[in-house]
């Protein structure tokens, strides 16, 4: 049975593939063609035309010419244009991450550009159709719909010159990590804003609440919070998420929390979990974790041996630890206000910055811990991350415990006296933060 949670689903899948605004545009074009012949020889656009009959064909042969050059030269332009989105695929999942796909699929201007090309062939085709007798030995030509598919023509040159310089900027690495963190960015300046605006901090106790098992198998993605939010006002409940976006879940496990025991209504349990997405993408539309995690993921393809790029690698951490000092102003526990009066309905487990920084430093950390340049410039990052959470006990541990871990890799991988050096130097530098901690990091890095 195909429910609205199965449409639900496949919604995301429908619009993230490569040929849904082309399929959209095609269809535009189509119906546009349809009217402009239904129209071409109606009385006022007969009149309009005879103002304007320095710009029209009058002779079957020219249209058809004209008609059968744009469409053979559209179609080439199609069939390259879709050519380079392959090869921009293929090298963007080589050399930066496979998770960074989706975005680039997605990206509407180049959807929008491919929407054209096919609008235009299908226009021209149409109007080469209608080129047809009309009685009395008179053949019919939709002067109109030529001139039409010429000025198409002509925007479509104008469109690949547009999508050679995007595509060619879309396949740079600095511009991909650049679209990540500013995206990235926003999303958790988004969330920073709600909270400000509507702030929060009288959380119950979830621990007490009842477990509400899921009914699917995936990783969860996301919620539709307004239609979540709908039914727990209708039915007087709060619920909490107890899983950060992008947990594995398995059937029957408690991934949420209720103030209500809902064992015995099965239906409103069916109705609350429809609310719920599973899928695999990453879209940094969801959360901003997916966004961090691809950047990760692009520094540690800088570190392997068939790109070598530690710049790349360097530049990725330094967005990473400017996001992380951002993160610490977003509560452990986002909340909803809709369809609220007094207190959330919604509650949804962040992803806590002690999770962020395992999940995003440990593979860097692993690939790049025998790489003086690198790993100093982690030290870098942290020393930056830690200067802003002075405040913050809970994450100033953290940050600490991870620096630990740190040093006992490059205590023994790295063993060149000047980038032993260079790491002591940066050492001294996080002592200046905090004398006690930054001092027994010099020792645990130093003693034999």
């Amino acid at each position: 049975m195909f429910t609205p949670r199965k449409l639900a689903e496949n919604y995301r899948e429908l619009i993230s593939s490569i040929g849904f605004y082309p399929s959209l545009l095609a269809v535009a074009f189509f119906i546009f063609a349809l009217i402009t012949t239904a129209l071409e020889y109606a009385a006022p656009i007969s009149n309009f035309k005879e103002l304007i009959a320095i710009v029209l064909v009058d002779s079957e042969e020219n249209a058809r010419t004209i008609l059968s050059t744009l469409v053979g030269s559209i179609i080439s332009l199609t069939v390259f244009s879709f050519s380079m989105v392959m090869i921009v695929l293929n090298n963007a999942s080589a050399g930066l991450s496979p998770r960074v796909l989706p975005g680039l699929i997605t990206r509407k201007s180049h959807q929008l550009v491919l929407g054209f090309y096919l609008g235009s062939i299908i226009y021209a085709i149409i109007m080469l159709i209608n080129i047809r007798g009309v009685g009395n030995g008179e053949t019919g030509i939709p002067a109109l719909g030529v001139l039409f598919s010429l000025v198409f023509g002509l925007i479509s040159l104008g469109f690949f010159v547009f999508f050679i310089h995007s595509i060619s900027r879309a396949i740079q690495v600095d511009n991909v990590l650049n679209d990540l963190f500013n995206n990235t960015k926003n999303e958790m300046k988004n969330i920073i804003t709600k909270q400000q605006e509507q702030p929060f901090d009288n959380f119950p106790d979830f621990s007490s609440w009842h477990n509400l098992p899921s009914t699917e198998e995936g990783y969860f993605k996301g919620v539709y919070s307004d239609k979540l939010c709908g039914l727990c006002e209708q039915h007087d409940l709060k619920i909490y998420i107890a899983v950060k976006q992008g947990f594995f879940t398995v059937r029957g496990y408690p991934f949420l929390k209720c103030n209500k025991d809902l064992s015995e209504d099965e239906a409103l349990q069916d109705a609350l979990l429809s609310c719920f997405i599973f899928y695999v993408e990453e879209y940094i539309s969801d959360h901003y974790r997916y966004g961090l995690t691809q950047i990760s993921e692009i520094a540690v393809k800088a570190m392997s041996p068939g790109i070598n790029d530690p710049g790349t690698a360097v530049k990725a951490i330094d967005m990473l630890s400017i996001l992380l000092i951002q993160r610490l102003d977003i509560c452990d526990v986002n909340y909803s206000f809709k369809h609220a009066k007094n207190e959330p309905l919604l509650y949804i487990h962040e992803a806590s910055f002690d999770e962020l920084l395992h999940d995003n430093f440990t593979p860097i950390r692993n690939y790049a811990k025998t790489d003086g340049y690198v790993m100093v410039n982690v030290l870098e990052a942290f020393k930056n991350i830690l200067f802003r959470s002075s405040a913050d006990q809970q994450a100033t541990a953290s940050l600490f415990n991870y620096l630990e871990a740190i040093i006992d890799d490059v205590r023994n991988t790295i063993t060149n006296p000047f980038d032993r050096q260079r790491i002591i130097e940066m050492l001294e530098a996080i002592e200046k933060i905090n004398g006690d901690k930054g001092e027994a990091l010099i020792t645990q890095f130093t003693r034999e």
